[in-house]
C-alpha cells in the first residue's frame, strides 16, 4: 500500500513540476526578438464557402461546377467590410461562374483556375461599388470541380 501512494504522491508532484515549468517558460519561448522594423499583420482570409452552379446545355443540366472560395483582404479593416457584405459578394462570384458556364469555360478536359480566380476576384470586387477601394487582394481557390449529371 505504501508503495502505491508513493508512486502516486511522485507522480502528482512530477505531474505538478512540469505543469508549472511549462507555465513559466512558454511565454518566453513564445516571445520573439523584437524585430529591426515593424511588420505589418495579416494576411486577411475570410471564407466564402461553396459555390455550385449547374451547367446547362438544351434545357438540361449535363454538369455541376463546384468551387470552394477564401478571400484574401489586404487589411483587418478590409476583412471585416468583406465580412460584412459577404452575401452580396458571394453573389457577384456566383455570376461570374454563371457567366462561365454559359460561355463555355469548363467544357473540356481542362479548366484554367487563374482564369476563374481572375473572374471571381473581378466579380467580388465589383460588389462593393465602382467608386469604392477593392478591399479583395485575392482570390484562392480551394476547390474546383466537375460533376458530371448521368442522369440525364
Amino acid at each position: 500500500m505504501k508503495a502505491v501512494l508513493l508512486f502516486a504522491v511522485a507522480a502528482a508532484l512530477a505531474f505538478a513540476g512540469g505543469y508549472g515549468f511549462g507555465r513559466i517558460e512558454a511565454p518566453q519561448a513564445a516571445a520573439p526578438a523584437a524585430p529591426a522594423e515593424p511588420t505589418a499583420g495579416g494576411p486577411y482570409y475570410v471564407e466564402a464557402g461553396q459555390l455550385v452552379v449547374p451547367m446547362l446545355e438544351r434545357g438540361r443540366t449535363t454538369a455541376f461546377i463546384l468551387t470552394q472560395v477564401t478571400l484574401e483582404a489586404s487589411s483587418a479593416d478590409d476583412a471585416l467590410l468583406v465580412r460584412r457584405r459577404l452575401p452580396h459578394a458571394r453573389s457577384a462570384m456566383l455570376e461570374s461562374l454563371f457567366d462561365l458556364a454559359g460561355h463555355g469555360r469548363f467544357n473540356g478536359p481542362a479548366v484554367d483556375p487563374q482564369g476563374v480566380a481572375t473572374a471571381l476576384l473581378a466579380g467580388a470586387n465589383g460588389s462593393f461599388g465602382r467608386n469604392s477601394a477593392q478591399p479583395i487582394r485575392a482570390v484562392l481557390i480551394d476547390r474546383l470541380l466537375r460533376q458530371d449529371n448521368t442522369r440525364l
